[in-house]
């Protein structure tokens, strides 16, 4: 019930907060939303990472859509990839990876503490 607690909240605060925050603001929000849950490093790692490589597809997806699909392909020659289907798995890769490390940091992080002291 937490693993699903803690991926509907990321999900959520990492789609509401980078309307006013930076890009990155999923990175802190994984890494102090795992400190309190009771989750293991990779439950924390693959929530996290899911949590955060979602959200940004589906944004950017949706932004591709309304901007009728012009943007992608463009992106895709700069980058000289050669399809605009790599561009969005590179937008999943990218957020999936430090949403993941941010969350087992956390898990980390807590277990450092109950540990030492």
């Amino acid at each position: 019930m937490e693993a699903l607690a803690y991926f509907i909240a990321t999900f959520l605060l990492n789609g509401i907060l980078p309307f006013w925050l930076p890009w990155y603001v999923f990175v802190p929000v994984n890494l102090l939303l795992a400190i309190p849950l009771r989750l293991s490093q990779s439950l924390a790692f693959w929530l996290g990472g899911f949590s955060a490589g979602i959200g940004w597809l589906a944004y950017s997806l949706w932004l591709s859509h309304a901007n009728q699909h012009i943007l992608a392909p463009r992106l895709t020659q700069l980058l000289k990839l050669p399809h605009p289907i790599l561009l969005f798995t590179l937008i999943f890769a990218l957020p999936f990876l430090l949403g993941g490390l941010s969350g087992m940091t956390g898990v980390m992080i807590k277990k450092f503490f109950k540990t030492n002291v």
